[in-house]
């Protein structure tokens, strides 16, 4: 008799133990996360070269090529002193809000070229970054930001020089 007792004790001692520990562990209301976009910047301005060789040719070339520039979409967060933050939540949150990917993107300039036979031209390309900055709010919006933000949303691209050059002598 006490044995069973003592079985029936243990029995309830591990049914609110396992009730505990599941109102612990089961999936909790998401923090609200609010954007708050404020504004675009530009950023780092790098220049590259595409290099068009039409030195073998006996035609004129004229097409639209395409330069490719690979980067990532940097986030920054900088929450408010004392604030306390799941920043990858936030970082979630600023990809869903401006349709960026976690991963490299690749931003693409077209460039029509009309080159002549025998020629080899060198097209400079200034590729200039794309910052949105703002705030973000956490719970039920009530103006005063929790933090802020910056994302590197894209590339602009802009042909900023083009030179001839000789063909390279066999």
């Amino acid at each position: 008799m006490i044995v069973k007792k003592w079985r029936v004790s243990v029995l309830v001692g591990l049914a609110l133990v396992a009730v505990t520990l599941y109102g612990c562990i089961s999936p909790q209301q998401e923090d609200q996360i609010t954007i708050i976009d404020r504004r675009e910047t530009k950023g780092e301005a790098v220049v590259k070269t595409l290099q068009v060789n039409n030195c073998e040719s006996t035609q004129e070339l004229k097409q639209d090529l395409q330069a490719v520039n690979q980067y990532n979409h940097t986030i920054e967060i900088t929450p408010r002193p004392g604030v306390s933050v799941n920043r990858q939540a936030v970082q979630a949150e600023i990809r869903a809000y401006y349709s960026v990917p976690a991963g490299a993107t690749d931003a693409v300039c077209v460039i029509p070229v009309q080159i002549p036979a025998g020629t080899f031209f060198n097209y400079d390309i200034e590729w200039v970054e794309v910052w949105r900055e703002g705030g973000y709010e956490l719970d039920s919006p009530d103006g005063k930001d929790e933090g802020a933000y910056r994302v590197l949303q894209s590339m602009l691209c802009e042909v900023v020089a083009q030179r001839a050059e000789a063909c390279p002598t066999p």
